[in-house]
């Protein structure tokens, strides 16, 4: 009863109703769109600035010539892959950590929850930044560099919600029927905090699309000719005034992935979170 609960209360209200199908949309596009788009984005031509509504040219063309609608395509492919993977690192890092600090207590949390304090008081972007270019630019170095720096924050979240749930009665049951500690935590305690983990995670997600972006913007990400958002936002700054949806356009739609996923996470917290809806 309470699932089906939960189902009405997501997505209700049209702002995370229009959250929820933007990052939809965002997917959709980014998985299938430039399947439906033949211009090669990485070709460049003679056409060069053209306008929208150009013929062959939906979005117009670039200072290289190259079709401006596929690159928007193709280039919300590389943020979103970094933007989840990195995701997906910093949540099954940080969410193990937190776990575990939580349920042992004592001297394994105080160690554990040191190490992520003194990882956040270290400025993410600067992490990013030395992991990248210690590495080199590219889709691996951003997932580890943007994981790293977010995995901190959900250890945390994790580790409190742990501790909570680590007296209760249903653990202690789990104990005396003999499971152990994995167990315990995998099967017993992670399901019950799951509802807020899920929902900081999503909204974590737009933290590590605005990482993925301004590092792209800043020529350490996604290199050239691949077509990326942030560095079609740095490349576009020339012609701003000539052609402004150079840098409108890719901004835009990173912006409003970034919202979305935020409003999502509040909405997920909102129907997930036992608290809130007790």
């Amino acid at each position: 009863m309470s699932d089906v609960r939960t189902r009405r209360r997501l997505g209700r209200g049209w702002l995370a109703a229009t959250s929820w199908a933007v990052v939809a949309v965002f997917v959709l596009l980014a998985a299938v769109g430039p399947l439906f788009v033949g211009a090669d984005p990485t070709r460049n031509t003679n056409d060069t600035l053209l306008p929208i509504g150009a013929p062959g040219h939906l979005l117009g063309t670039d200072d290289l010539g190259r079709d401006e609608l596929a690159r928007m395509l193709h280039g919300a492919r590389p943020l979103l892959l970094v933007s989840f993977l990195a995701t997906a690192l910093a949540a099954v890092v940080g969410v193990s950590i937190g776990l575990v600090a939580g349920y042992a207590g004592r001297r394994v949390e105080w160690v554990l929850m040191r190490l992520m304090d003194l990882a956040l008081a270290f400025p993410s972007m600067l992490l990013i930044i030395l992991v990248v270019t210690a590495w080199q630019p590219g889709v691996a170095s951003l997932v580890v560099g943007i994981g790293a720096a977010l995995a901190p924050g959900l250890a945390r979240l994790a580790r409190a919600l742990a501790a909570r749930e680590a007296g209760r009665d249903y653990v202690l049951a789990a104990r005396l029927g003999g499971a152990r500690t994995p167990g315990i935590l995998v099967r017993e305690v992670l399901p019950n905090i799951a509802g807020p983990v899920l929902a900081q995670v999503v909204m974590t997600l737009s933290i590590a699309a605005g990482f993925a972006a301004g590092l792209s913007y800043l020529g350490l990400g996604i290199q050239p000719p691949t077509a990326d958002w942030g560095y079609m936002v740095q490349a576009g700054q020339e012609f701003l005034y000539r052609a402004p949806r150079l840098v409108v356009l890719p901004a835009t739609a990173t912006l409003l992935f970034v919202v979305a996923c935020n409003f999502v996470g509040d909405d997920l917290r909102d129907s997930l979170d036992h608290r809130s809806s007790a």
